[in-house]
């Protein structure tokens, strides 16, 4: 009897499964955010529970059920998107579906890597610029941190280039790629004037500034980081660009496969045609020129399993001359080594866990003489590697992402002046850290996380909690809050000398409310924070943490467009006091001014088949102080202002013909003053090496469909 019943089950379940096979329908599907990004592990529900599945890495899936199936409906939902129901029509074989923000994404200006879902939960106070934003700013010349001027909270100086971050030094803040720290990732530059980032913003699908406050994955920054995510493998074209101008030629060749894309560039560069025509405060004797390389890969070996590599190599020398303000001359020789590479490692078990490992290296050699005095010279070698496990975990309202790091970084220094100055060290850091991201309605999210970190070369140690909350009360419109802790350690300078020391700290607390509707975004921030732990010495040289200080301010960013014309608008007022260095009280630091506003203007000329673009910037002078122990303030430099222009034209769909004029009107920002040793009353502006900056480019792109160019908005 038993064996009959079971016949008849069995013989039931054949026939169900022999009338779906005979009319099956197999439909396959994408999922992808508003900004066409693929997302991964997105719950799809056929007909209420007949079939249930995830999407892949690449954010696809497939089903299938007979044709004589009546509820033919989809529900598809991701934690921080609004669930979506889709009707699916009779024999319908495909579909591409657009999942929208609920509250924690707005369009276009927050980041998420969609390799491993990391999340950057900050997004108020998070600001995204784009390859086509980077390369038609003026003021940038396609460099990524030059383009960062236009952003809320930041400034930067002529004579220096580096990113200040709401009020924070240019050392307070790091550049991160795929969520490894890029050491040194400015180029070589002379005295006075402004650095460029090393690398091309066309290898990133988009640049991004955390300033307000950033997860606890984050960590050796006090006042932001720059998040850069290299590109996926869709989101490459298959193309050669051929690229010259006056200041290099480039050539960057990419590939695109089904499974793997890869993207490798040969750069020169020499500016003795610019030092030529625009002029320089120093004797070019040999001007300078480097050789650059760059290969970056991407390979898929299935939906779930990924690694991306990427490596970068350069060499710059070049050799000048200059008087110090007491008419010494001084020929400064230098020339650097620069090697980086980094391997990235992305699986996903199942829709709820997925795993992330990473791994860099930087080699950097130095040697540069006539530093201070004719006959010196310093020679030094610099070696980082940062390493990182992740694992992360999603399911429903819960995201949770736990990581380990390691930071090993040997260093060495030779000055060589009547005799040789070695100095050694080893700084080695480890770290812990999670984040959680709550969604605990659909208009109020939540972020909470919790860092720590042991330094092996101070013996120190440090717990940084953090925690983050957004409200939406309607389509568009955010209101969040951030408070936390964030830990650095001391500068090179300082270690190297000393061993006493402890982690820079900086408690910080900031609100943000931000409007977000089509391409537009209004944000308006407000932000205190206190500094402690900062180092400071005495004429003696003794060497403590004994310095604090303070400080808050305000920002303002509305970018928007009428027609063709987009403008950008920030403004920032910062009010800073530090005890630090060898100041003897609490004191407003010379590299930040207290106002500064930015202006970015870009026109769409059709009949011309051009964009116009222009920047005006204007800002308050900063203090300047006695240089003699213990400082007096002596005054506040004059205003500071550029206006930068360029012209980008298309003589052709795949040529792009491109000028740039950096400060036009030639105006000499003052930041500060150089004073003699042998006459204290004597004294000489410090301004930028040049009074302007030309650039005159042609960009051609060779692709099957001659419609690719470098510049793909265009």
């Amino acid at each position: 009897m038993k064996i009959k019943n079971l016949s008849s089950i069995f013989l039931l379940v054949l026939m169900e499964c022999g009338l779906d096979l005979q009319a099956q329908t197999h439909l396959t599907g994408k999922v992808v955010d508003k900004e066409n990004r693929a997302l991964s592990g997105v719950r799809v529900d056929f007909s209420n529970g007949r079939t249930k599945t995830a999407t892949d890495g690449e954010g696809k899936f497939t089903i299938s059920y007979p044709d004589t199936l009546q509820n033919r409906r989809l529900s598809l939902q991701l934690s921080g998107y609004k669930t979506k129901n889709v009707t699916v029509n009779k024999g319908q074989e495909s579909l591409r579906i657009v999942l929208l923000d609920s509250i924690y994404q707005l369009g276009g200006v927050t980041v998420s890597a969609p390799r491993d879902g990391r999340f950057s939960d900050y997004s108020a106070q998070t600001t995204r610029m784009t390859t086509f934003d980077v390369t038609t700013n003026p003021a940038a010349l396609a460099d990524i941190i030059g383009g960062m001027r236009a952003l809320p909270g930041v400034q930067t100086n002529d004579n220096d280039g580096r990113l200040i971050i709401q009020g924070g030094s240019s050392d307070e803040s790091q550049v991160y790629m795929n969520d490894l720290i890029v050491a040194n990732p400015y180029t070589l530059t002379a005295r006075n004037s402004g650095v460029r980032n090393r690398f091309s913003p066309d290898l990133f699908s988009g640049t991004v500034l955390q300033s307000g406050g950033f997860n606890a994955e984050f960590g050796q920054a006090l006042s932001g980081v720059v998040n850069l995510n290299t590109k996926e493998r869709d989101e490459m074209e298959a193309k050669t660009d051929v690229s010259v101008s006056s200041i290099f030629a480039d050539v960057t060749h990419i590939a695109k496969k089904p499974s793997y894309a890869y993207r490798a560039n040969l750069s020169y560069s020499n500016l003795a045609l610019t030092n030529t025509v625009t002029g320089s405060e120093y004797e070019w004797k040999k001007p300078y020129q480097s050789i650059f390389s760059d290969i970056f890969l991407i390979k898929e070996f299935s939906p779930a399993t990924k690694i991306t590599a990427q490596f970068n190599g350069s060499y710059s020398a070049g050799t000048y001359s200059g008087k110090n303000i007491d008419g010494v001359e001084l020929e400064n020789r230098f020339k650097q080594t620069y090697l980086y590479g980094q391997l990235n490692f992305y699986h996903t078990f199942n829709p709820k866990f997925s795993l992330s490992a990473a791994s860099n290296i930087m080699i950097d050699k130095l040697s540069a003489s006539g530093l201070q005095y004719s006959d010196d010279k310093s020679v030094t070698e610099n070696v980082w590697n940062h390493n990182k496990i992740t694992l992360q975990y999603k399911s429903g309202r819960i995201t949770n992402r736990s990581g380990v790091e390691w930071i090993g970084n040997p260093y060495t220094e030779t000055y060589s002046f009547i005799t040789d100055y070695l100095q050694k060290m080893s700084n080695n850091l480890a770290s812990v850290f999670n984040d959680t991201k709550l969604f605990l309605s659909n208009n109020l999210t939540a972020n909470v996380g919790l860092r720590g970190e042991y330094s092996v070369y101070l013996k120190k140690t440090n717990l940084a909690p953090r925690l983050y909350l957004a409200y939406q009360p309607a389509a568009g419109n955010i209101f969040s809050v951030a408070l936390g802790d964030y830990f650095q350690l001391p500068t090179r300078d300082y270690l190297k000398i000393a061993d006493n020391l402890d982690f820079a700290s900086v408690r910080k607390i900031s609100a943000a409310y931000s409007y977000v509707k089509n391409t537009g975004k209004l944000q308006l921030d407000a932000y205190y924070k206190r500094y402690r732990n900062l180092v400071t010495y005495s004429q003696e040289a003794i060497y403590n943490y004994s310095g604090n200080g303070y400080g808050y301010g305000a920002d303002v960013f509305w970018k928007s467009n009428f027609k063709t014309l987009e403008y950008w608008l920030t403004y920032s007022y910062n009010h800073t006091r530090k005890k630090y260095d060898d100041f003897p009280k609490a004191v407003a630091p010379p590299y930040v001014a207290a106002h500064a506003l930015n202006l970015v203007l870009k026109y769409w000329a059709a009949p011309l088949k051009s964009m116009l673009s222009v920047s005006p910037f204007v800002s308050s002078g900063s203090p300047y102080y006695s240089p003699v122990f213990p400082h007096e303030k002596l005054g506040v430099t004059p205003y500071r202002s550029r206006l930068d222009v360029s012209w980008s034209y298309l003589p052709k769909q795949w040529i792009i013909v491109h000028f740039g004029c950096q400060n036009v009107l030639g105006r000499k920002n003052i930041y500060g003053y150089e004073y003699s040793a042998a006459n204290p009353g004597l004294r000489r502006e410090i301004t930028a090496s040049t009074d302007r900056f030309l650039f005159l480019g042609v960009f051609i792109t060779i692709s099957q469909s001659k419609k690719l160019n470098q510049l793909k908005s265009l």
